[in-house]
């Protein structure tokens, strides 16, 4: 089969030219994010931070990030895609090293802070996955992204529990945090040198900082306005969906090394199965997104995560909880190509940028609640109080998909 010069394309893998720098940028970036973000709550415990202050800066985390995502999405559209992408990728990847230089816990805002207002790239970087992508294969492209961007977390989990065993938690996992930002700079250099723009504006507007801050609220409510009524749906789903998940992640880490007495290579273990998983059933999950058709994927594929987290409320030993990791992968390998594509296909390529921002911003500001919750549920309710809170959420967003037209 012939394959087209820019493009990374086989029969059953289909990654374009700019979707291809980002998977690959990402893959090297995340050989050394994936050794310490499973353990980023152990770490916070570690530098002695209560309990409830850590569902407090994931909240504050997800604030600061809100906002740079309204920005983020206002200047993709435009100042255009790729000058962002590069330049807060480089923010991204060195505030790794903020971390390795942290003694305290009460300094962990600079880092959590840092790295929030990096995300002013995502929205441009979400854009340029969908502008590169023929809508038609969609699905492939964004199972093939996946494919690519999920590898490390099949193998670095594991190691970064070992740097724990061997090292301790803080001293271990700032190791981590040290390999984590020498491997994103070399992938976002190599980021930076291969990546094209994927969409010119028609004009650039000019002003002063106050003009800017307008413009970008205004434009941005203007394209929520523009935004159809499927879009406006997938908005509440992700916002559903992102409350269930900010009631539930935080703390699963501390639980189960904490309180199911599992140790952190253990634990990296589960996370690696689960990756493992994502990655064997991403390519047929494509496939099976274009017989059934992305609707009817996006509703099995959102069943999966209270079925997730149903299991591991009751899981009941080291059996159980390799279910528990199976069943997220399912959910990881279906989840993200359907509902990238919905987005894809219900959003035009002039407003992507600010609605691609809206699909993250809208969670963002309703998880800062649940994360302040889930803290507050562990630590006063019940250990296995946020896992279930979630489980209503999780069964709502399902039932907001049935209710999208489009296919």
């Amino acid at each position: 089969m012939k394959v087209a010069k820019e493009d990374f394309k086989l029969r059953y893998f289909y990654l374009p030219k700019d979707a291809w720098v980002l998977a690959f940028s990402a893959f090297i970036w995340s050989i050394g994010g994936s050794l310490v973000n499973p353990y980023q709550s152990i770490f916070f415990s570690a530098l002695g931070t209560p309990l409830p202050y850590i569902g407090i800066l994931a909240a504050l985390s997800s604030v600061v990030t809100a906002s740079a995502y309204l920005v983020g999405g206002y200047v993709a559209d435009t100042w255009g895609r790729r000058k962002v992408i590069v330049i807060f990728s480089f923010v991204a990847a060195a505030n790794s090293f903020l971390y390795f230089f942290v003694k305290s816990w009460t300094l962990l805002f600079i880092p959590v802070i840092v790295g929030s207002l990096s995300g002013v790239y995502t929205p441009a970087f979400n854009a340029v996955l969908n502008d590169s992508m023929e809508p038609e294969l969609r699905p492939k492209g964004f199972a093939s992204f996946t494919i690519v961007t999920t590898i490390p977390s099949a193998f670095s989990p594991y190691i970064g529990g070992l740097l724990i065993e061997r090292f301790g938690a803080i001293y271990g996992l700032k190791i981590g945090y040290f390999a984590a930002g020498l491997l994103g700079l070399a992938g976002v250099s190599w980021r930076a040198i291969r990546l094209s723009e994927t969409f010119v504006p028609t004009h650039n507007k000019e002003g002063g900082i106050s003009r800017f801050l307008v413009d970008v609220v205004k434009n941005n409510l203007s394209a929520l306005k523009e935004a159809s009524s499927d879009a406006k749906k997938l908005i509440v789903y992700v916002a559903l969906s992102s409350i269930a998940s900010g009631l539930s992640t935080l703390y699963v880490s501390i639980y189960l090394i904490d309180q199911a007495r599992l140790s952190p290579s253990q634990y990296g273990f589960l996370t690696g199965i689960s990756a493992i998983t994502t990655i064997a059933l991403l390519l047929p999950a494509a496939s099976f997104i274009k017989r059934i058709g992305l609707k009817s994927a996006a509703i099995l594929s959102a069943l999966s995560s209270p079925l997730s987290m149903l299991v591991f409320v009751s899981a009941n030993g080291m059996n159980d909880l390799i279910a528990w990791s199976v069943t997220g992968g399912v959910s990881g390998a279906m989840v993200n190509p359907t509902i990238q594509s919905l987005q894809g296909n219900t959003v035009p390529k002039e407003l992507r940028g600010r609605l691609m921002a809206m699909f993250n911003v809208v969670p963002l500001l309703v998880t800062t609640p649940a994360q302040v919750l889930s803290g507050y549920l562990y630590t006063e309710v019940s250990k296995l109080a946020p896992f279930v809170f979630s489980i209503p959420f999780y069964a709502l967003s399902v039932f907001i998909l049935t209710t999208i037209k489009a296919n």
